[in-house]
């Protein structure tokens, strides 16, 4: 198939402008191993309300039960397979109910089922995943809560902290 010529006007970068989830990965099996495929990203400077999907989960204790919190930073998303609730344990996500209809419309061919996870976990063999979308603004890493989530990734990486990484779905 001939490649796609790059779009511009929607605000974002041509890069990012991907279109459809019909990209075939060059590198599947490292894909299947992170738990997604890059899709779309907002410009720094965009305000995200992060939804806690898991509030009493270990790795997200750092949010103190709260249900949300606004983050403002280049935030990535997956759309394409492998992403699924199904092969991971979602800690939190794009609270997507809240975003503008013009922010929404800064991506071409969003999820249909306004899914974007922004952190989780997974087993892979006798590996564990941890996968964080924020950091790109360094301010972000002035947010106590979200180093204090960075941080119990860690450890559960690391098999310091043992958690329920079972996926969210079944």
């Amino acid at each position: 198939a001939a490649p796609r010529a790059p779009r511009v006007g929607n605000g974002q970068a041509a890069a990012t402008d991907l279109g459809p989830d019909d990209q075939v990965a060059t590198w599947p099996e490292f894909n299947t191993l992170l738990g997604g495929f890059f899709k779309f990203h907002w410009n720094d400077g965009q305000e995200i309300y992060v939804k806690v999907d898991d509030p009493n989960h270990p790795l997200n204790a750092a949010f103190k039960g709260k249900p949300e919190i606004l983050v403002i930073d280049e935030t990535y998303t997956f759309g394409r397979d492998p992403y699924s609730r199904k092969n991971l344990r979602v800690l939190t996500s794009v609270n997507y109910d809240k975003m503008s209809a013009e922010d929404k419309a800064k991506e071409s061919n969003p999820r249909a089922d306004g899914d974007y996870a922004l952190s989780w976990i997974k087993r892979d063999g006798k590996g564990r995943v941890f996968y964080e979308a924020f950091g790109h603004n360094e301010k972000n890493y002035a947010v106590t809560p979200l180093l204090e989530h960075i941080l119990a990734g860690m450890q559960y990486v690391l098999g310091d902290l043992q958690v329920d990484d079972s996926p969210s779905q079944k």
